[in-house]
């Protein structure tokens, strides 16, 4: 049997080991979105200097002992009074979030959750990055103050809840592919694996997008979808330089290049057919709906291929029209007259 020192020094060593891992992973991670030829990139001094200081909830009430639950409560509650707003002194209060911290399959998710983000280095500095280029290019946007995680107990359908200055993020529904409960959701596996760490502040952004950027416009057409999303994704390269666009579009590296490879293929395709004027919602779906592939082209294809090619015009109208910033191109409701400016021709 090992001595306590000894055992000590081990679970010492470990700790230390699974810190430099974490270190080394988010290195890959951050660095692996980075290009440095990308022309979205902003030199840092003229970036607003935004710092984020997540605060997790989950971690604060899971590290409570059971057994003097009302007094942990009483301690963090200062700290979380978006969370812990009702009577603590009511039993049946206490008794409620106690229960919740002792659901075996809630203790395996949130020990998942310490595993993937043992500490807030990357949380901090992935959305530190991504609310100085929020505010450098819309200026007049409310960024939160307060910045909170928890365990959602994997409601997947509402990730990120902004209001206000507070944002909320279920830190549960970022722990990778390969994390077996998300199976028991009934989730297919392309959803499945969207749902990993690196995701996590795109879809952030999306949510700032949906909720106060995004212009709601006349969507009769497949064009007007298309340049609808496009606009989405093209959003999402200037407020995410740092990330890849397999990332941004939650495709593989291999979906993203057979789009790169069949681009004038698939722009073929819409116009031989004569969809990019359809408004047969059935059509413009099988182009825009997310699934294990797109219906009518090769099963190695991604799905939602044209929200792909709306980007690709997007790029092009924005690089053919450099007088043109991304609030402009927001405000554009012309589909038609978009795509024409575009110059668009794979």
């Amino acid at each position: 049997m090992l001595s306590f020192s000894a055992t000590f020094a081990k679970q010492k060593l470990f700790n230390m080991l699974r810190k430099i891992v974490f270190v080394f992973l988010v290195t890959i991670i951050f660095y692996s979105c980075e290009d440095k030829s990308n022309k979205f990139l902003v030199d840092d001094a003229k970036l607003p200097d935004i710092q984020v200081d997540v605060k997790r909830y989950g971690k604060a009430i899971f590290e409570i002992d059971t057994l003097k639950m009302a007094e942990g409560l009483k301690m963090i509650k200062a700290e979380f009074p978006l969370f812990l707003n009702a009577d603590l002194e009511d039993t049946s209060n206490v008794n409620q979030i106690k229960n919740f911290v002792s659901d075996t399959a809630l203790i395996r998710i949130y020990n998942k959750t310490t595993d993937v983000f043992p500490n807030n280095q990357y949380l901090d500095k992935q959305l530190s990055s991504l609310f100085s280029y929020l505010k450098y290019h819309f200026p007049t946007i409310n960024i939160p103050t307060s910045v909170y995680t928890y365990v959602s107990g994997m409601q997947y359908e509402s990730p990120v809840y902004i209001q206000d200055s507070i944002m909320i993020i279920g830190l549960d529904l970022y722990l990778g592919g390969d994390f077996l409960p998300y199976y028991g959701l009934g989730l297919p596996k392309y959803k499945i694996a969207c749902l990993r760490p690196e995701n996590l502040d795109v879809d952030v952004a999306k949510q700032f997008y949906n909720q106060y950027l995004m212009r709601r416009t006349p969507q009769n057409t497949l064009l007007d979808r298309m340049i609808s999303a496009g606009k989405l994704m093209y959003y999402l390269d200037a407020v995410l330089p740092y990330c890849s666009d397999s990332l941004k579009i939650c495709y593989t590296t291999d979906q993203l290049k057979w789009c790169q490879k069949n681009e004038e293929n698939i722009w073929a395709f819409l116009i031989d057919n004569d969809l990019l004027f359809s408004t047969d919602y059935k059509s413009q779906s099988k182009l825009m709906m997310d699934g294990p592939f797109t219906s009518g082209f090769s099963k190695r294809s991604p799905a939602r291929i044209g929200i792909w090619v709306g980007w690709q015009i997007i790029r092009d109208y924005m690089e053919n029209n450099p007088q043109t910033d991304i609030n402009d191109l927001l405000n554009v409701s012309d589909s038609q007259k978009l795509l024409h400016d575009s110059g668009y021709k794979p």
